[in-house]
């Protein structure tokens, strides 16, 4: 992606073609980012994805009625501290 506008005009598009709403899109491609970067941190085997958001993933739903990802942390400690320490971390990995 080049800048926010191509982001802005390739949603705008998406949402046409699947006549949903731009927001979902928008939306469903940050939760994605972000998946993408816990997936390539050192995270990875920490964050349990589940609920809505994996089920859509796994069976293709554009326009489902949550917009969140639900998890499960194991193996590190569960506190503001830790949890900042760990979205830093993650959405600092670049793409």
């Amino acid at each position: 992606m080049k800048n926010s506008m191509q982001l802005k005009a390739i949603i705008k598009n998406v949402a046409k073609s699947k006549n949903i709403s731009a927001q979902i899109v928008l939306q469903n491609y940050m939760l994605e980012r972000l998946l993408e970067r816990i997936s390539s941190s050192r995270y990875q085997s920490n964050f349990i994805l589940k609920g809505g958001f994996l089920i859509a993933s796994i069976v293709g739903l554009d326009t489902r009625a949550t917009m969140d990802m639900d998890g499960t942390i194991k193996g590190l400690k569960v506190n503001a501290e830790s949890i900042s320490n760990m979205l830093n971390d993650v959405c600092g990995t670049e793409m």
